[in-house]
């Protein structure tokens, strides 16, 4: 299971790799926070029998939704992200992929505020439905 500190570390680090050669001083840190358009809300995940499936909203613009899954153990799988909307918006990723057993996956819905959304994943393996909870922007 994933806890809020090692999601928080998760987090940092994938923001660390999408900029590289980042100076990782406080002042540093902070001033990139201020000038980006983006926020990250709270995350939440469902905690599955051999992952964790998350999401996160996005304030900003043009703000949106990141689904992640984390997969801890079992064989390898195909499967697809879509987002699923309060409000009835509903979208699906780029296309299937593939995870297995200590890789982590995600997907960015650059779709702006559509409320409270959750990330449906769909197991193209055995044709299962996993949900994470909502969340909001």
């Amino acid at each position: 299971m994933i806890t809020r500190l090692r999601m928080s570390a998760l987090m940092l680090a994938t923001v660390c790799a999408a900029v590289p050669g980042a100076a990782f001083s406080s002042t540093a840190a902070q001033a990139d926070v201020s000038n980006t358009a983006a926020a990250f809300g709270p995350t939440r995940c469902s905690f599955l029998t051999n992952g964790d499936l998350c999401a996160t909203g996005i304030g900003g613009t043009p703000g949106g939704y990141d689904a992640a899954y984390v997969k801890y153990s079992g064989p390898k799988i195909t499967v697809r992200f879509y987002l699923k909307c309060m409000n009835g918006f509903s979208k699906a990723d780029n296309g299937a992929f593939s995870i297995e057993a200590g890789q982590r996956r995600s997907f960015v819905f650059a779709v702006g505020n559509q409320q409270e959304c959750r990330v449906q994943m769909r197991d193209l393996t055995n044709g299962t439905y996993y949900y994470s909870p909502y969340v909001l922007p």
